[in-house]
């Protein structure tokens, strides 16, 4: 087991209201008969509690953004930590892979009595719904780590929802099954509002089980030992993460549970069980029977429930993207922000105001739909200082004019105010008023600049870790002008598999090719010390050893 002091992510549950019905959620939501919304108190209390941690300090739910306060809850959360460049101000035509570009980024070294690599700041899981879209520009203002999956693709979750006495596993056996739950180890600590927990799922059985709670919410609680984990332990007793069971697509939206657990969800009036989306597993001298399982996709530690990091984002389904503006043309002087306030109220979410005699490009609508926007940016174009026509076709003939793109529910607009609009004249009036950061020229610079990588052209890289850290290298190194030529992982069940067009070996096999690559990547949040031991044995030179924040100037 670890400590919470060792971890890389402690989570705040602010809630356990969820919009989706996945499968073997890990945070049981469903199966309570009401959801429950953190008090702002609290989660100050709990935020303030993780002074000195060295780690990602997550908001965590159910889906978050559905709690009333999300927006001061994460002001709150971002305000313990010094601002960051946000390059999500610019929108993003390859999303996901933004998202993990800006976890690289902001990796850093820490040595707490364990060395590893880690984010220290906010951050937040989502399934990127609709609220996630309303919240975008504060998440991207405060959080560099965003743990994201719209469980749109197949993703297969583990049951929580078997308990070890019924697979007859004896204590002594049982105690070293429970050490190495991959769960414990790989993910993190909770705050819920009834206290701290060394294991997120312990906090999630306290809640729904109506427990006795955690320990209090106070500075340093996080820095105890497992030795010091004391009563928290009997929560392993009921979860069913540690043992090797099966899993299921989360699309399924059925929960896999053991008899035990049917009969104490059944006295719960779990709303589940009364959806008839279960199944109970029949177990037959301590063996899951093998028609009562489903799929067993297990990918690796890092990423067990999904194969690549990409998949957690179906761009052609996702609500993030915009389709619909609504579009004025409005003259400058007395009344303009009268009428402008008009087209804004009509507005389902993106406005597009273009002065008398400004021509659109035919495809501006296509091009801009093939982007993820931040709500809180203006795209603004002053056409009597460009001729760019990328999203204006008759700019280069203007000497005058404008156009402008952005959200009604930008927080500078906000902040502005709509009576305060209604007073203005100009449009280059709303400009100067709006956050200066977060203004994108309406033209060929629409596009977000290219952060410079560590990477020299050419080089041949090798990966050892095949899991959301070697996704983030990979795409890295692609993106850099390098090439990966061998990708190997101690996970048995992925070798000989395909990883970004490099077959998966066994890491022993990295000394018979070390003269066929220029640089090994420990590609793992958490194992960069063994890796490197471990590599060093194996012969691989310290010098072509680096970790994977290496790759980020």
């Amino acid at each position: 087991m670890k400590s919470p002091r060792h971890m890389r992510i402690i989570e705040i549950d602010i809630t356990n209201a969820c919009d989706k019905r996945c499968s073997n959620c890990t945070r049981l939501c469903g199966h309570q008969k009401k959801p429950f919304f953190m008090d702002f108190e609290t989660f100050k209390r709990a935020v303030d509690s993780l002074d000195g941690y060295q780690g990602i300090r997550s908001i965590m739910g159910g889906e978050p953004t559905l709690h009333p306060e999300f927006e001061r809850f994460a002001r709150y959360l971002g305000s313990k930590f010094p601002e960051r460049d946000n390059p999500y101000i610019y929108p993003q035509k390859d999303f996901i892979r933004q998202v993990h570009r800006v976890e690289l980024d902001n990796f850093e070294m820490i040595n707490d009595g364990v060395e590893r690599i880690d984010i220290v700041g906010a951050g937040m899981f989502s399934n990127m719904g609709a609220t996630y879209k309303k919240h975008y520009e504060t998440i991207t203002d405060v959080m560099p780590f965003q743990g994201l999956n719209d469980h749109l693709n197949p993703i297969y979750h583990q049951t929580a929802l078997i308990t070890r006495k019924e697979l007859g596993i004896p204590n002594d056996e049982w105690v070293k099954i429970r050490d190495k739950c991959w769960l414990q180890n790989e993910w993190s600590a909770g705050i819920t509002p009834k206290g701290a927990f060394f294991c997120e799922v312990a906090g999630v059985l306290d809640m729904l089980l109506d427990g006795p709670g955690g320990w209090p919410i106070e500075p340093g609680w996080w820095k105890r030992t497992p030795e010091e984990f004391g009563d928290q332990l009997h929560w392993c007793e009921l979860c069913g993460f540690a043992l090797e069971t099966f899993t299921r697509d989360s699309a399924e939206e059925v929960d896999d549970m053991s008899p035990e657990w049917y009969e104490r969800l059944k006295k719960l009036k779990s709303p589940k069980l009364a959806s008839g989306r279960y199944n109970v597993v029949k177990i037959d001298d301590g063996k899951i029977a093998e028609e009562s399982k489903q799929e067993n996709r297990h990918f690796s530690a890092a990423m067990p429930y999904i194969e690549h990091y990409e998949d957690r984002f179906n761009a052609l389904n996702s609500v993030l993207f915009t389709h619909v503006f609504e579009k004025a043309t409005l003259d400058e002087g007395d009344g303009f922000g009268v009428e402008l306030n008009k087209v804004i109220g009509r507005a389902e979410d993106w406005v597009v105001v273009t002065a008398k005699g400004v021509e659109l490009a035919d495809d501006f609508d296509e091009q801009v739909g093939a982007y993820v926007l931040n709500p809180g940016t203006l795209h603004f174009i002053d056409l009597s200082k460009s001729d760019d026509t990328r999203f204006v076709k008759n700019a280069d003939k203007l000497d005058y004019g404008y156009a402008a793109l952005f959200s009604k529910n930008a927080i500078s607009l906000r902040e502005f105010g709509f009576d305060r609009i209604a007073h203005i004249k100009t449009f280059t009036e709303l400009v100067e008023a709006w956050q200066p950061k977060k203004i994108v020229e309406l033209s060929s610079k629409f596009d977000e600049p290219q952060r410079r990588l560590n990477i020299c052209k050419g080089k041949k890289y090798a990966i050892w870790g095949t899991g959301s850290a070697g996704a983030a290298a990979v795409d890295a190194i692609q993106k850099g002008g390098g090439e990966v030529v061998f990708a190997v992982d101690k996970s048995e069940a992925r070798h000989g598999c395909d990883f970004y067009g490099v077959t998966i070996a066994k890491p022993d096999t990295l000394i018979e090719h070390v003269n066929e690559f220029d640089v090994m990547i420990a590609a793992n949040y958490t194992r960069f010390p063994e890796i490197r031991e471990e590599a060093l044995k194996l012969g691989i030179p310290r010098e072509k050893i680096q970790y994977i924040n290496s790759l980020s100037e």
